[in-house]
């Protein structure tokens, strides 16, 4: 977390409060990080994971929550991560598989990382943490940015592979640069970004004026919103510019990142006068990809094409959570799980017939899973039931006519039925 001033840490005061959409995004990051692992390590004769662990604006690692107990913060959820799936993996195992991480913690202020270090040696003592994982942490008061080379060559310095995470929760959106981000995706082969975005602090602040345009060409966005249009866009579409300019910046940040697959979580902080953000996931692994998305239906409110198609926004609305309204809409209901699933049997559907060729389901699957909500499951099911219409033929790799299912592979090969359709 970047320096503010309601995030303030020093030994010897509280830490901060934990706000509710904040609680949110960590649960969410944690429980990436531990599937990510258990997806890495899914075949059990592998015997040695090696990873980074990065936290660009790492905060103090400890809060307080609204009833006033301390609760740890984005470093220790991710290192407590990584025990939950090392057990996981040596369970009844007589020789033990081997999580090898090393972890980058960084902030700017001294009294920041100095509360870190002091909040790390606390939980390890109480045997929180895995000695191990203790042992190969770095606590760094710099900037991101500037530390970034160094961590950059840490990474590809590590033998068996370049897996890396990196959690950029950085507090205002110009501390993040896109080419920078496009740098980590370039330079560390396996590399993965959590980052949050203040979309509507941007979206506010963007008008025609050359200060306002200045900072959005910083951070690398500044071709893509219509410079132009905007006086326009505002006075004739009061109610829905904001939507429009976020079409614009979602492209923007996909090109920028130069990235195979991407989501974005929309998260909105509780009250009335309070700005939303992306909570945005960027990747080049399908899979990686998945675990993501299958946790957003997991911890999702609601969702809505309010981006151009092909982009979708999951949200995370404090509003609507239960334990403040009342009502139990944290989830994603049955109604948006159909109308999910019905849109991408259409989208199939269409391509399928226009390409009027055989087509890889890995090659359908991953040419939109960053243009849908859909997770795996969801593109399984749109499958099924355009197979079930007769509107297509499934065909293994092996010659065979396949019947409708609730699974596929990856390489069965799916292609235009010769009966009538009703895909329009």
């Amino acid at each position: 977390m970047a320096s503010d001033d309601k995030y303030f840490w020093q030994v010897g005061s509280p830490p901060p409060l934990l706000e509710r959409h904040s609680q949110t995004k960590h649960n969410i990051v944690e429980e990436y990080v531990r599937q990510y692992v258990l997806t890495l390590m899914a075949q059990a004769n592998i015997p040695e994971l090696r990873l980074s662990i990065i936290d660009g604006f790492c905060g103090g690692g400890c809060y307080q929550t609204e009833k006033g107990d301390m609760t740890d913060g984005s470093p220790l959820l991710m290192m407590r991560a990584v025990r939950e799936a090392r057990a996981l993996l040596n369970i009844e195992r007589r020789t033990l598989r081997n999580i090898n991480v090393h972890y980058s913690f960084i902030d700017i202020l001294p009294d920041t990382t100095k509360y870190l270090r002091h909040w790390l040696d606390a939980r390890h003592q109480e045997n929180a943490i895995d000695s191990v994982d203790y042992n190969q942490t770095e606590v760094i008061t710099s900037e991101f940015l500037q530390e970034l080379p160094n961590i950059i060559h840490k990474i590809q310095q590590r033998k068996m592979g370049e897996h890396a995470i990196f959690v950029l929760d950085q507090y205002c959106y110009k501390d993040i640069p896109l080419p920078d981000i496009a740098n980590i995706m370039r330079t560390v082969k396996g590399a993965e970004v959590v980052m949050t975005f203040n979309v509507e602090n941007l979206i506010t602040y963007i008008s025609e004026h050359a200060a306002n345009r200045k900072s959005v060409e910083n951070i690398g966005l500044d071709k893509y919103i219509p410079w132009a249009e905007i006086k326009t866009i505002k006075a004739t579409q009061k109610r829905e510019w904001r939507k429009i300019l976020q079409r614009h910046l979602a492209h923007g940040i996909k090109s920028e990142t130069r990235v195979g697959f991407m989501t974005l979580f929309f998260v909105k902080p509780y009250g009335t006068n309070t700005w939303g953000y992306w909570l945005i996931h960027l990747s080049n692994q399908y899979r990686a990809h998945e675990v993501m998305k299958s946790i957003h239906w997991n911890h999702a409110t609601d969702f809505g094409h309010e981006l151009e198609p092909g982009i979708f926004v999951l949200g995370y609305d404090a509003n609507d959570d239960g334990d403040y309204t009342g009502q139990e809409t944290f989830e994603f209901g049955e109604q948006s799980k159909d109308a999910c699933i019905n849109s991408v049997a259409e989208h199939f559907g269409k391509t399928i017939y226009s390409l009027d060729k055989p087509i890889p389901i890995a090659k359908l699957f991953r040419g939109c899973v960053s243009e849908s909500t859909a997770a795996e499951k969801h593109l399984l099911a749109a499958t099924k039931q355009l197979h079930s219409s007769k509107n297509i033929v499934v065909i293994s790799k092996t010659g065979t006519v396949r019947r409708p299912s609730r699974t596929y592979r990856q390489d069965d090969i799916i292609e235009p039925s010769k009966q009538i359709i009703l895909i329009k």
